[in-house]
């Protein structure tokens, strides 16, 4: 089941209130357990702007909200094992958030949380790369171009001042 929730944040005070009301708990059965996927505008990123070398950090309002989501299903007797929260900037609209409902492969409870999504996208592409230019599969070159144009798709800043010493 899938979920889209907008003019809604991890921290609006009626959020709980707006998920109770979308998410159709009567159609989940009792008897399963689910994994939870939720992704989110996260206004951080959007406010500091994404930086390759700034720490995105795992914050007390994350897991306020896993929480408290975790509470709410299990007032309606569904138990749930994974839970996954990723924040985004690129995917959603400001205060957009969505939710997927999934039944569970996993048999132990567990708490995932990306604050930036868009740092995970950019590890993995660019650890392609790296491998491709090793391999001698692409030139250098096109290594630094196609790096570039992975930045650009991601909004991913480096400091103006390392910019002046390249050359």
């Amino acid at each position: 089941m899938d979920y889209k929730l907008f003019k809604s944040n991890i921290t609006d005070s009626n959020v709980f209130e707006t998920i109770e009301n979308k998410v159709d708990f009567y159609g989940l059965d009792e008897n399963n357990i689910y994994d939870i996927s939720v992704e989110y505008y996260n206004n951080d990123l959007n406010e500091e702007m994404l930086n390759e070398n700034a720490a995105f950090e795992i914050k007390r309002k994350h897991y306020v909200f896993i929480k408290k989501v975790r509470n709410l299903f299990e007032k309606y007797n569904i138990k749930i094992n994974k839970f996954h929260l990723m924040g985004t900037i690129i995917d959603l609209k400001e205060n957009e958030m969505s939710i997927s409902i999934l039944k569970s492969n996993y048999d132990k409870k567990s708490n995932t949380v990306w604050p930036c999504k868009e740092i995970f996208i950019f590890e993995d592409s660019k650890n392609k790369l790296d491998d491709l230019l090793f391999n001698n599969q692409i030139s250098e070159e096109d290594y630094e171009s196609n790096l570039e144009i992975l930045k650009d798709e991601l909004n991913i800043y480096e400091k103006e001042d390392e910019m002046q010493y390249l050359n």
